[in-house]
């Protein structure tokens, strides 16, 4: 098996989670479907065509990561709907560093390499501003590992963890513990008339988004384990391949 590791930095972020309009609460890593716009916007190609491109070149792919800090952005917009202006709030995520990993055949990861060495279009992290600097690394050749212990990542399925009582501080009442997400995100649209902007959700999955603290699965997931030179994560990052 063949994998491709990207590095992605920029200096802001936003995943806006579905379904949510007066406040776009960000997620802490790239959904899923971003993922594939990035693939997209590397290729040259609408969301439309890169998900069926993605599909026959049958990637996997897997996330992780972390930000530095985050904020709120008020912004006014003008809805189709509604003539009025509306005022909504925006998590904006402060510097992020992002590692995606894409698991294939050999063709596959090599053609994902040259787009994202040369891409098309750039490569955003949610939102157009939001430029990203890639990092491309050499291919490498693995099979997949069981992994346990898991943070700044994300696996799919609703996954039992192994609680370790040092996760928490119960003197600190703002102590987020473990630090798990759990969300139903999108893995596929369906679009309106073939190749056009308007699409809707048609298949959905349930995403766990580990954070900052170590947690240890009681069923192993299978991923890789990738070495990195940052610090704050330390010399591996075990990243799961998201079976979708």
């Amino acid at each position: 098996m063949f994998i491709l590791h990207i590095e992605l930095r920029g200096l802001t972020a936003s995943f806006r989670v579905p379904h949510m309009y007066k406040y776009h609460r960000s997620l802490p890593l790239p959904p899923y479907t971003s993922v594939i716009g990035m693939f997209g916007a590397a290729i040259g190609k609408d969301m439309a065509t890169s998900q069926e491109i993605f599909k026959n070149l049958k990637l996997k792919v897997g996330i992780a990561g972390s930000y530095k800090g985050e904020c709120n952005d008020t912004w006014r917009v003008l809805t189709t709907k509604n003539p009025e202006n509306d005022v909504i709030e925006r998590q904006i995520l402060f510097k992020p560093h992002y590692h995606i990993i894409f698991s294939g055949d050999e063709s596959a990861i090599r053609y994902c390499e040259q787009a994202f060495k040369y891409p098309i279009y750039p490569i955003s992290l949610g939102r157009p501003d939001d430029i990203a600097q890639v990092i491309v690394h050499d291919i490498f050749q693995r099979e997949t590992e069981y992994l346990e212990e898991l943070h700044n990542t994300v696996v799919i399925g609703v996954h039992s963890i192994q609680v370790n009582d040092n996760l928490f501080d119960i003197d600190d009442p703002i102590d987020p513990g473990p630090c798990t997400l759990l969300y139903r995100l999108p893995v596929n649209f369906k679009f309106k008339d073939g190749f056009t902007y308007e699409r809707i959700a048609n298949d959905h999955r349930d995403f766990t988004f580990i954070g900052n603290h170590s947690i240890t699965l009681k069923e192993p997931v299978k991923g890789f384990k990738i070495i990195t030179k940052s610090s704050t994560e330390g010399k591996f990052l075990n990243i799961p391949l998201l079976e979708v």
